[in-house]
């Protein structure tokens, strides 16, 4: 089997959001023997073709895929509610938005769900959706760690842009604390050479109706013994073990607590430790593979 993973449905300026999830997909598959080729919109008939999210594009695209007799997949990478609303109401969404990852998740032959809490309401739209946990994968070690006196960054903030973020980032710094937060999405490679140079990597809520928990950055973050502080306040997951946790109302007190008063290096390798043993990537994918596409 091959897997035609496929970026032409998004605009360009998100191919960078979703560069790590490519990485941790393609190799997750290749570790289970698949063969794996990425492009932009070169749907291959003879392979299974991968999407991430709607079909920004052309959103009827999915239904002619469907009708050329062409198989897709398709990465659910958001927060959707049993009752349908995405991040549950805190993106404020067109209602364009839901019709179309409707109609892209209808006529796939499977969906695979980044966040547990979305299968529910994948199902509902196609019963062939299942839960894809991100885990350890040895080809996301891609920082190559500073030694503690060169480590010039106390707290890194990256992602997608927010008032709020840049609100909280300024508090910390008010603390006396150094915080770099680029205010954009930036390249893999210029974020490794950041977190190289980080102590803590920050996870912060875009906004007060968020409560998301960030997995590809902790996992990522976490594969790369760079301790991750998340804003959070829910109750205990998978993830939530392998990170600093600190409620919306003591996060910037809690960031000069576990600056001063944690091992981070100890606790960076624990994490580390924990996830490669107990969630490794290619585990992951095979179970993932037997229940989506048992035939292929």
């Amino acid at each position: 089997m091959t897997v035609n993973i496929l970026y032409g449905n998004l605009p360009p300026h998100l191919w960078e959001t979703i560069s790590d999830s490519v990485r941790f997909i393609t190799g997750g598959l290749e570790e289970c023997g698949v063969a794996v080729k990425t492009g932009v919109n070169q749907i291959d008939r003879d392979s299974v073709n991968l999407f991430l999210d709607r079909f920004y594009m052309e959103p009827n695209f999915p239904l002619q895929l469907k009708t050329g007799g062409v198989r897709y997949g398709l990465i659910c990478t958001e927060v959707i509610a049993p009752d349908g609303t995405w991040n549950y109401g805190a993106e404020a969404e067109d209602p364009a938005t839901v019709t179309a990852f409707d109609l892209a998740a209808k006529y796939a032959d499977f969906v695979w769900c980044l966040l547990e809490e979305s299968v529910e309401a994948c199902k509902a739209i196609n019963p062939n959706s299942a839960y894809l946990p991100y885990g350890y994968l040895p080809e996301m070690e891609t920082v190559n760690r500073q030694p503690n006196d060169h480590r010039d960054i106390d707290f890194l903030m990256c992602g997608i842009p927010s008032e709020r973020r840049q609100l909280l980032v300024d508090e910390i710094t008010a603390q006396g604390h150094e915080v770099y937060y680029p205010g954009l999405p930036i390249p893999a490679h210029l974020r490794d050479s950041l977190m190289a140079r980080s102590r803590i990597n920050l996870s912060l809520q875009k906004s007060t109706r968020h409560k998301i928990i960030s997995v590809t950055r902790i996992c990522h973050s976490v594969i790369n013994r760079l301790p991750v502080l998340l804003e959070y306040e829910g109750p205990e997951t998978r993830y939530t073990r392998y990170c600093l946790t600190a409620s919306p109302e003591v996060l910037v007190e809690k960031c000069g607590h576990y600056l001063t008063q944690t091992d981070l290096d100890v606790w960076a390798e624990e994490s580390y430790q924990s996830l490669k043993e107990d969630m490794p990537m290619k585990a992951i994918m095979e179970n993932l593979l037997n229940e989506s596409l048992p035939d292929a």
